[in-house]
């Protein structure tokens, strides 16, 4: 796209992978759901294609800009939107305008949004090398560098995540639509029966998400992340500090904290009680079988005497 230097250069390669990646086996080999696993193999396919040119061009027109500081909320829900109404006219055949409120009151979308440093910024940052400190503050030092290999990782997931989310919008405002249904689902998940049980599980994953894993993996210095390998796509779980978010938890996020930290209290005092409790138990064993011992043994001493 703009090859007027090296590093422009090895982002293009970088992204050429990403584009071949979406052709190959997006089969979902993790025990979280996702809404891609509705599509039909050639719409999955086509649909992370989509969102991964996306991001490319925004990312390059964010180099070719020089634009370095930005807000990465307004750029990622600015991508799920395009990426939504792009899928939508490539497969429906309406140029289709989505009102931003169907991605507000989204609670997938929100999730999202509350990680935009780190699904978005981060990878940016460090593609274009304009800010290391953010990214060793959030991975040393487990992770010392920005290897390419980790940044594929990291860009993965976030094509993975917006995928994901333009699938779950569809599913919410577009399932009741037959022809829709038709032209991108599965067989299986053609009735609206099954369509409606898909759509409670994965709300219900999200709320689980938001509220208990996320703040439990920022309690743990932990990111669980998406990565799509030549067999299919898997979640795997790495090192990352962002405690900065940990004081800006919503009261729901804050109570699982709490329980958290409840049940290691507990946990630790348990281990306390048990130790001692066990230690007195050996000690009151050894010492009655040790006199019970001692008495047979004189027992037979005297006996021999006679």
């Amino acid at each position: 796209m703009f090859n007027t230097n090296p590093l422009n250069s090895n982002i293009e390669d970088l992204f050429a992978r990403l584009h071949h990646k979406s052709r190959s086996n997006l089969k979902n080999n993790s025990n979280f759901l996702l809404g891609i696993d509705v599509l039909k193999d050639n719409k999955k396919s086509h649909l992370l294609r989509l969102v991964t040119l996306n991001i490319e061009t925004k990312f390059f027109f964010l180099l070719k800009k020089k634009v370095y500081s930005f807000d990465d909320r307004m750029i990622l829900f600015e991508l799920i939107k395009k990426s939504s109404e792009d899928f939508l006219v490539s497969c429906y055949g309406l140029n289709i305008v989505l009102n931003s409120s169907v991605f507000s009151k989204s609670l997938h979308v929100q999730f999202l949004l509350e990680n935009s440093n780190i699904l978005l910024k981060l990878p940016f940052y460090s593609l274009s090398n304009s800010n290391k400190d953010n990214f060793y503050l959030t991975f040393e030092p487990i992770y010392n560098s920005a290897s390419d290999k980790f940044l594929e990782a990291l860009l993965d997931n976030l094509i993975i995540e917006i995928s994901n989310c333009v699938m779950q919008t569809i599913i919410n405002e577009f399932s009741f639509i037959y022809r829709i249904r038709q032209i991108l689902y599965k067989s299986n998940f053609l009735s609206l029966r099954n369509i409606e049980k898909l759509k409670n599980n994965l709300t219900w994953q999200t709320f689980l998400q938001f509220h208990i894993n996320y703040p439990k993996n920022l309690y743990n210095s932990q990111y669980s992340i998406w990565v799509i390998r030549s067999n299919g796509i898997y979640s795997r779980t790495i090192y990352a500090n962002r405690s900065e978010q940990l004081f800006g938890l919503r009261k729901i996020s804050l109570l699982t904290i709490t329980v958290i930290e409840v049940q290691d209290f507990l946990s630790s005092r348990g281990e306390e009680i048990l130790y001692l409790v066990g230690d007195r138990v050996r000690y009151t064993l050894t010492a009655t079988i040790g006199q019970f011992i001692g008495l047979v043994w004189r027992g037979i001493i005297e006996g021999l005497k006679k």
